[in-house]
């Protein structure tokens, strides 16, 4: 893809908007700093962060203190009793020496669960830039559909104004009178539903953002079309298929998340296999009492020990081996999702490659079709004037020309979420 197409998608709504509007960068902004669900993506990559650092201390030796005062009270076949009063204090060090490398295969399947989670807090990332750039060109769509539909009105108002001349001159009938109320009546209803629709993408936009921020349109950057080919102002895919589809498999977050999954699983499959061998470690331990004169020539004032451990599980009821087949398993269910989603986002890359040359078609031939629909009015309008058609052409002609309009209007801003759904598909 070219490029330049990024800065062209941005540069009618970040170089010109001033600090009193938003602009389409911002709103990505404040989506990314306040919307719940980025946050919790963000929230599951700190938690598997503190997962790895927690398997990196077992590589740490471990110091356990503890204390302990004992009272008792003692009777002897001498028939005397005495009580007995104990202190003692306890240090204990343990590290871990050796293990065959069980514990290395944890911290490396932590390490790529961690790297997971990154990829996909970055791929709601791009989900969350994704559907701020639809809504945002979905409603600059429905400012020019309401322009369209307020030109409409204009039409409407003129034409009654017509009719009711004509019929003052004798010249048409009061049903173009009856019918010119009723389509002003459509076009004040369009128009009012045009706005209503407006409102709601405000609210789809500040749900999406996940703060209200009292959405208009004097705060919203809105992008005053140039009175020319509204072809000529669109970026151009160069790009061809295949290098998008192979830019896709690079850079898809989701396929960075699997992949990170596979190693994670290879790492889990192979500690686990681990696990019929011993682990090696030392272990030493430190006691100082204060020990009761009754006691003293009988227990060791201070205690010191230093051992080295070999402990191996002989027998576990078939445990680890049903183990080492559910990792298998998993191992193989994961590496079947990586495949599943490669064909997913193939699909995906086409249907938006696709989508963006027919959105391209669609603006040259509504521009087409919108100068004969203005030929058409225009020719309407005379044949109306001069006694050769009647009322309903005229009509019929001032709605192919306000449909033409808002469909080129509406292919317009189509072309640029078509666009920024391929860049979505490909990760960029």
């Amino acid at each position: 893809m070219n490029k330049k197409i990024p800065f062209l998608l941005l540069i009618s709504t970040s170089i010109y908007a001033n600090s009193t509007t938003l602009s389409i960068d911002k709103l990505i902004e404040i989506a990314l700093k306040n919307s719940p669900d980025v946050q919790i993506g963000r929230l599951n990559f700190d938690a598997s962060k503190a997962r790895e650092r927690f398997q990196v201390g077992y590589y740490y030796p471990h110091i356990d203190i503890s204390a302990q005062a004992d009272k008792g009270y003692s009777k002897f076949k001498t028939n005397s009793s005495r009580s007995i009063e104990l202190l003692s204090g306890e240090i204990t060090l343990y590290q871990l020496l050796y293990d065959f490398g069980k514990q290395s295969s944890s911290v490396e399947a932590s390490l790529e669960e961690s790297l997971s989670y990154k990829a996909q807090m970055y791929q709601i990332v791009s989900n969350k830039i994704l559907e701020v750039k639809e809504t945002y060109y979905e409603i600059l769509k429905a400012y020019e559909i309401k322009e369209a539909y307020r030109k409409n009105l204009t039409l409407q108002k003129n034409q009654l104004y017509r009719a009711k001349k004509y019929l003052k001159a004798g010249i048409r009938t009061i049903i173009d009178v009856s019918d010119a109320k009723i389509r002003l009546e459509e076009a004040k209803r369009d128009l009012a539903n045009a706005q209503y629709n407006i409102e709601l993408l405000y609210a789809k936009m500040e749900n999406i953002l996940g703060k209200k921020i009292s959405l208009n349109d004097k705060k919203l950057y809105r992008v005053k079309l140039k009175n020319i080919s509204l072809l000529k102002q669109i970026p151009i895919v160069k790009e061809s298929l295949s290098r998008l589809k192979k830019y896709a498999y690079k850079h898809r977050y989701i396929l960075k998340s699997i992949k990170h999954s596979i190693k994670q699983s290879k790492s889990i499959l192979s500690a686990t296999k681990k696990s019929y061998y011993p682990t090696i470690s030392l272990r030493a331990d430190y006691t100082n009492r204060h020990l009761d004169r009754d006691v003293i020539n009988t227990l060791a004032q201070r205690e010191s020990h230093i051992s080295l451990d070999v402990s191996m599980n002989v027998f576990d009821g078939f445990q680890k081996a049903s183990k080492v087949e559910e990792a298998k398993l998993k191992m193989l269910m994961i590496k079947s999702q990586k495949e599943s989603i490669k064909l997913a986002i193939n699909q995906e890359v086409l249907n938006s490659y696709l989508s963006v040359r027919r959105a391209k078609d669609n603006i040259a031939l509504n521009e087409t079709i919108l100068k004969r629909a203005k030929e058409k009015l225009s020719q309407a309008k005379k044949r109306y004037e001069n006694g050769l058609s009647d009322f309903i052409e005229l009509q019929i002609s001032q709605q192919d020309y306000i449909n033409s309009l808002i469909a080129l209007k509406s292919s317009y801003y189509d072309y640029f979420i078509e666009i920024a759904r391929l860049n979505y598909s490909i990760g960029r």
